[in-house]
């Protein structure tokens, strides 16, 4: 189970992770003790880490550093950190968060644009020997220039006209269980849907908040309490629009069940639904949802 958190302890412990994301020993070595620090923890062991810094205006963050171990990369763990600090960027009503990336490296500046970061320019000559950087190509093109690319985490029209709170309103959608570890591997490991925090024992209940990937939104599952879980309803559905029709087919694979007819012939026609442990239904539209 990945779970993202802020990270307190001596950042020598994560120099590997450092030196992961930059090859500079000395320019890591002038930034490490800056900013703050989110890891991503597997169990105990950290497997990745996000370094959040202010930028030069008051409203921008910056990313200065992110790395996740190489025998974990390509599980989604650098998404759940990247969207972890936008959240966090938004709540501190921050309009921008900013990334530098080596211009040469395609994959890095593909998945940052994946995650709605837009190219903002380009600053020559960065990774040179005198910064500290070997002479080397990434895929045969020489690593000299760095990219800087921003998220705008505001609309500014919206903002204009209806005021910043609201155009800086987070969704978190909180049911109760008595199926807690059961419900979190559905959403999780099933759907998909990172687990990005949880809680146990606290005045006598359990939790876990899983994000919904592209969005703002949460959801939260709680155990304990005097109070038993819902029944389900048939027209009480959860709705995910995951984007394309080979998306809908690797989260069906996961999830192993047959799917179920929706009392909604709508949803028949739109999506395939499938029950989660508790008994409430969960429809997946290959399309894009559209205003």
């Amino acid at each position: 189970m990945v779970t993202i958190e802020w990270y307190d302890g001596p950042r020598a412990a994560l120099a590997d992770l450092f030196a992961l994301a930059d090859d500079s020993p000395s320019a890591v070595s002038a930034y490490r003790d800056l900013g703050r620090v989110l890891v991503a923890r597997d169990g105990p062991t950290v497997i990745g880490h996000l370094q959040l810094v202010a930028g030069e205006r008051s409203d921008e963050a910056e990313v200065k550093s992110v790395a996740v171990r190489k025998d974990r990369q390509g599980a989604g763990v650098g998404r759940m950190l990247l969207e972890r600090a936008a959240a966090v960027c938004r709540e501190e009503r921050r309009s921008t968060l900013l990334v530098g990336t080596a211009a040469a490296d395609t994959g890095v500046l593909r998945f940052y644009q994946l995650l709605g970061f837009r190219l903002l320019g380009v600053e020559p000559d960065v990774f040179t020997p005198e910064a500290g950087y070997p002479e080397v190509d990434v895929d045969g093109v020489p690593l000299r220039d760095q990219v800087w690319l921003s998220l705008a985490l505001r609309n500014a029209a919206d903002d204009e006209a209806t005021g910043a709170a609201l155009a800086t309103q987070q969704l978190r959608l909180a049911r109760h269980t008595d199926r807690l570890d059961e419900i979190v591997a559905f959403y999780r490991d099933g759907l998909g849907l990172p687990e990005v925090g949880g809680f146990r024992d606290h005045d006598g209940y359990g939790g876990a908040f899983l994000a919904v990937p592209g969005t703002d939104t949460h959801l939260e599952f709680t155990a304990g309490g005097h109070h038993g879980a819902p029944s389900p309803h048939p027209e009480s559905l959860l709705v995910l629009y995951v984007g394309n029709a080979e998306a809908v087919r690797t989260v069906a694979t996961r999830l192993g069940g047959d799917p179920i007819a929706p009392a909604n012939p709508y949803w028949a026609e739109h999506g395939t639904t499938f029950r989660d442990p508790d008994g409430f239904q969960v429809v997946l539209v290959p399309e894009r949802w559209e205003p």
